[in-house]
């Protein structure tokens, strides 16, 4: 089974370089013609698996369109809390911004949704588009999603093992992967997607 991992197109937020979590912003125009250029350079899939957020409906509907989806609920995107909407310069100074970046204090853990939880969260949203697919019969399978959740499933699963800030990602790129159980493990084909158009964001 392969699946090609996806980051949504940019949105107003990701060019500002906010934090864009739950914020169900729609893509930016400069979003929709990357999107668009990158769709023709995408291998065919059978399915897709998104994101609940507006963001990935529109990316998905651009990259393979008329093709049908299945929302998941947990490849939505980290949820930033009070960080959301704002930059790290904005928020450079705050004790519970600097905690939650460092992962050092558990006190920013119930305001802010961490890495840790990010991670257990993508793994259930994994192992339900696994299933899914298995039902399905689907073995060429799309997965748009957000770059923080992206992120999380590869330092979890991605091989060759990286740390989670190495996934990182710029808007409507992504790995095309091979998946592989028992052990479960994400093993890179190649790179793909907008590499070089936008500049990257982990947001």
């Amino acid at each position: 089974m392969d699946f090609i991992l996806i980051r949504h197109a940019a949105t107003p937020g990701n060019l500002e370089r906010r934090f864009i979590g739950v914020t169900d912003e729609s893509i930016h125009e400069s979003g929709r013609e990357t999107a668009l250029s990158v769709s023709a350079q995408l291998p065919l899939v059978e399915h897709i698996y998104l994101s609940p957020l507006l963001r990935c409906h529109q990316t998905a509907e651009i990259l393979w369109p008329e093709l049908k989806t299945t929302v998941i609920d947990d490849l939505r995107e980290t949820d930033f809390g009070p960080f959301e909407g704002k930059t790290h310069n904005e928020l450079l100074g705050d004790r519970l911004y600097n905690a939650w970046i460092s992962s050092h204090d558990p006190s920013a853990a119930s305001i802010v949704e961490n890495v840790t939880d990010c991670g257990l969260r993508a793994a259930r949203a994994l192992e339900q588009v696994i299933r899914d697919a298995k039902r399905r019969g689907v073995h060429h399978i799309g997965v748009v999603s957000h770059g923080g959740t992206i992120m999380a499933m590869m330092a979890r699963y991605g091989r060759p093992e990286r740390d989670y800030y190495s996934w990182n990602m710029p808007n409507c790129a992504g790995y095309m992967v091979s998946v592989e159980e028992n052990p479960l493990m994400l093993r890179v084909k190649e790179k793909l997607g907008a590499w070089q158009k936008i500049s990257d964001s982990n947001i």
